[in-house]
Parts: C-alpha cells; sequence; structure tokens
C-alpha cells in the first residue's frame, strides 16, 4: 500500500533577496542542482553531479560569493534605428546643427523620406550597401520620367553625414553605415539602367552678354542687390549678404588703398575678401552717405550703435532703411532671388529655374581665364581653395570661346607641323641628290651581302662583288 504523503525534495538557499543562491534535489534523494538568476535576469542552471548535501552547501556558497565579486556587465544597447538616429542628429541643443538652415531641412526631409521607405525598424547597422541600393532602386522605379536622380543622391549623402556624426558621438559601431567608395558612380549607372535617363550636372549660366544687361539694369532694382552683387558677384552672395559694418574697411588697405570688403566663410566654404576698387569705392560712399544705408551710418558714426546689417531685411521706406530695421537680420534667400528676378525681367534676360546667382558666378569662372592666368589670383577671384574644384564643377566644359580658342591653336599648330615636314622632305631631297653624285664617284665598298650556299649559283654575287671567277674563294 503506497504512502499518502508525497515525499518532498530537500533544497536550501542562501544569500538576500534579488541575489539568492539555492540547492536543491532535482527529485527526492536525486542529484544535486544550484539554480540561480545572473545579472542580466536570465534564470541559470548548473548540475553538480553527486547528492551530499554538506558538499552541495559549501559550493552553493562558494558560488554565491565568487558572483558577488564579479563586476556588473551593462546590457548590450538596443540598435538605434533611422528615426532615432535621425531625432538625435537634428536635436537644436546637442545635434549636427547649431540653427536650423534651409540645408539642414533639406537634408531632415530627404532622411525622413529615406527612414520611411525602409521601414521604422531598420537600423543604421542594417544600411550596408546592398541596402542603399534597394533604397536607390525603388525611388528609381518610382520617379517620373527617370527625374529625381540628384535628389536621391543628396538623399544617400545625408543618410551617410548622419551616420558620421553618428559614429563620432558612439551612438553606433564605428564599422556601421560606411559608405561604399564610387557609390555615386554605381547610383548614376544603376539610375541609367532602370530609367534610361542619364544623370547630368545641372549647371546653367548666363551668356556674358546677358550678364552685362544684368549689370547695366542693377540701378533700376533694389540698392541692396546692387551693393551686394557690385560687392561680390562672383563670390558665394549667401555668405556676402550676412556681412555687417565692422566687415566693411574704409581705410587706406587693399590692393588700390580705398578700403576692403570681409566675407566670412563657414566649414569648407572659406570666405573671401575683396579690395574696393575707385567704382566701387564710389558706390560705397554713395550708399553711405545718401543712399539706403544713409540712416544707420550716420548712427553709426555718432557712436549710437556699434554695429548694423549691410543688407538689412524688409521693405525700404523711401528708399531708406531704418535704424532699427538695420539691427535685426538680413535678407533671405527668398527676397534676394525675387530682387534678381526683376533685375533679369528689366534687363531682358529670360528667367531659368536653378541659375539665377549661381548663373553670375559661373559665368565668372568662365570668364576670368581671359584676364589673368595665374590660379592664385582665380581663386581669389571666384572663391576656391583648390583650383581643381573651379575647373571641375564651376567652369563650363563646353565654353564656345574655349572651344575656338583651341580651333585657332589646332590650326596654328597643325601648320607648324607641316612646315616642319615640308622643310624636311625638301633637306632630305637635297641629301639624296648629294648621295647619288658621292655614291657614283666612290662606290660604298662596306656593304655586306649574303654568303651564297653550297650548290648555289656563285657568279651572280661574283658579279656584285665585281671579282672574277678564278677569285671566288673556296
Amino acid at each position: 500500500m503506497m504512502s499518502r504523503t508525497k515525499k518532498k525534495c530537500w533544497s536550501e538557499s542562501f544569500g538576500v533577496y534579488g541575489a539568492t543562491m539555492r540547492v536543491a534535489e532535482r527529485e527526492p534523494g536525486g542529484i544535486l542542482y544550484l539554480l540561480w538568476i545572473d545579472k542580466t535576469g536570465k534564470q541559470r542552471k548548473r548540475s553538480l553531479g553527486h547528492r551530499d548535501r554538506v558538499r552541495g552547501r559549501k559550493q552553493a556558497r562558494e558560488l554565491a560569493l565568487r558572483l558577488a565579486k564579479e563586476p556588473v556587465m551593462p546590457a548590450e544597447p538596443k540598435p538605434l534605428n533611422l528615426a532615432e538616429g535621425i531625432a538625435k542628429a537634428f536635436d537644436p541643443n546637442r545635434g549636427m546643427y547649431p540653427v536650423e538652415t534651409d540645408h539642414a531641412k533639406l537634408c531632415r526631409r530627404l532622411a525622413d523620406e529615406a527612414a520611411m521607405i525602409l521601414g521604422p525598424s531598420f537600423t543604421w547597422a542594417e544600411l550596408t550597401p546592398g541596402n542603399l541600393q534597394y533604397l536607390i532602386r525603388h525611388l528609381a522605379r518610382e520617379s517620373e520620367n527617370g527625374g529625381g536622380a540628384r535628389g536621391v543622391e543628396y538623399g544617400c549623402a545625408a543618410l551617410y553625414a548622419i551616420a558620421a556624426w553618428l559614429r563620432q558621438e558612439q551612438f553606433i559601431p564605428v564599422w556601421a553605415a560606411l559608405p561604399r567608395r564610387g557609390w555615386k558612380t554605381k547610383l548614376k549607372e544603376e539610375w541609367f539602367a532602370l530609367t534610361g535617363s542619364r544623370v547630368e550636372p545641372n549647371r546653367p549660366r548666363h551668356s556674358p552678354e546677358e550678364v552685362s544687361r544684368i549689370f547695366a539694369a542693377l540701378p533700376e532694382g533694389d540698392p541692396r542687390l546692387r551693393l551686394l552683387l557690385e560687392l561680390a558677384a562672383e563670390l558665394r552672395v549667401g555668405q556676402a549678404v550676412k556681412a555687417k559694418r565692422s566687415d566693411l574697411t574704409l581705410d587706406p588697405v587693399g590692393g588700390y588703398g580705398l578700403g576692403r570688403f570681409v566675407i566670412h566663410g563657414a566649414g569648407k566654404k572659406h570666405g573671401e575678401t575683396v579690395d574696393l576698387h575707385p567704382e566701387l569705392r564710389a558706390l560705397v560712399n554713395e550708399v553711405l552717405a545718401t543712399g539706403y544705408l544713409a540712416e544707420a551710418e550716420a548712427a553709426h558714426r555718432r557712436g549710437e550703435i556699434q554695429e548694423y546689417h549691410l543688407f538689412p531685411a524688409g521693405k525700404l521706406r523711401k528708399g531708406k532703411a531704418s535704424v532699427d530695421q538695420c539691427q535685426v537680420q538680413p535678407l533671405n534667400p527668398t527676397a534676394i532671388r525675387d530682387m534678381f528676378r526683376y533685375v533679369e525681367d528689366v534687363a531682358a534676360v529670360p528667367h531659368q529655374p536653378g541659375r539665377a546667382l549661381y548663373g553670375l558666378r559661373r559665368q565668372a569662372t568662365d570668364l576670368a581665364p581671359e584676364f589673368e592666368h595665374d590660379s592664385r589670383v582665380l581663386n581669389r577671384l571666384s572663391g576656391h581653395t583648390e583650383s581643381t574644384t573651379r575647373e571641375r564643377i564651376y567652369q563650363d566644359p563646353k565654353n564656345e570661346r574655349v572651344a575656338a580658342r583651341a580651333a585657332k591653336a589646332r590650326r596654328k599648330m597643325r601648320r607648324h607641323l607641316r612646315t616642319l615636314t615640308e622643310s624636311d622632305d625638301r633637306g632630305l631631297t637635297e641629301n639624296d641628290q648629294a648621295g647619288a653624285e658621292e655614291s657614283s664617284q666612290n662606290p660604298n665598298l662596306s656593304q655586306t651581302y649574303p654568303t651564297p650556299r653550297r650548290n648555289e649559283k656563285a657568279p651572280a654575287a661574283q658579279t656584285q662583288l665585281g671579282l672574277p671567277l678564278t677569285e671566288l674563294p673556296r
């Protein structure tokens, strides 16, 4: 008859709550086991391989002490997904950009669109060249008539820029989201294969005649745009428009000793210094004395204000900007484009999207080499650090004036080569005639002839050598 009381398994615990070690039998009188929860919260179990309870208690205490001395390993962080990384990169206090510029807004919008396509759970560690290729192919198939390749390129570049910042801040591993070498070339090849549309850089520019008409029409436009273009038409207008009164020096400095205008740069787009020439100094004097900056300049000279914007935003009243207006903010890009659009209409220059003020700068890089050949001077004119950037990106590879000069140079080179050939032919004819006369008088005895083999007719060789048959060598 079976016992009514079921025998229980023996167990005993050591330690405190939350860090206990328990030694127990798997079955009554069976093998002893150690059971505990590690520091990551995972339940662990180990067989002792014996039934000795005294020995089991001792082993449990030893393991509990050893585990208590081990350092606490932090839990592996959860991989950062694209949306979280983008939010960190564009945080106004700790992100990539100190202020929200137009460039920052564009990068944020393109990065958000890419994250939406790749999915909410997609992590930065998964942003491999293959997954980026998937993104490019998806956008290429969704494009209209093969357009939008440049936007896709900007979006991929924005993702890589954010990834570089996240790696620098140690939010993602150092190996995550690394760009593949030549990824832009691969993008263009993929885009052409899928859409049949070649990705060509769109860098429209004004012609020299259009630039001439635009400068002639500047007095009829906004005076702020006139001063801005006269000072920095060949440079980055977006940097020059932020200039203040302290950036304009009227002391006898510079190449002409008439003053200097300083444009401050940012990052890779460095600034530049413009020395005032006589016509430019006359315009500056007019603007400061009787122009739209007259009130602000008078207050500055009286010591009432220390600084003011040279190109203030807002509407001018009777052609003047108020002192308070000059201390708020400079013109924004939209206002500058509208002013330039009006000047183009006055000058009868057709408006072309994507050209605007950059059309003037690109034309300046094409025209400058016709007035100066020193690369250092050309770089200062256009505000570039390296000649390769100016020549490869800004200058027009299909410049008609350069092509015409190349055609003239090619013609001169070919005429020179023909002259050399004709002179060589005349020299060879004279030398041949003189050589024939000399050979008739003095036969060439050093000329060699092949030795006749046995059983060959020797008289022919003998006759050529001018020897009688009896003197033929054996």
